[in-house]
């Protein structure tokens, strides 16, 4: 398995967003919904961005 980068992580936060959003248009505004995952990935990006960068 390949190490996973900021641009991957990104794009999972992206796609979270999306799934958020589109939960709220179909279930309405007052809809709850958790963090953790959202949380999780967070914690992975700032350690990403945190980490020294491997040179080629």
């Amino acid at each position: 398995m390949s190490e996973r980068n900021v641009a991957d992580v990104e794009r999972e936060l992206a796609m979270l967003a999306y799934v958020r959003d589109r939960l709220r248009v179909s279930e309405g505004t007052d809809l709850r919904i958790p963090t953790t995952a959202v949380d999780r990935v967070l914690d992975e990006l700032n350690s990403l961005e945190r980490a020294p960068r491997k040179r080629n």
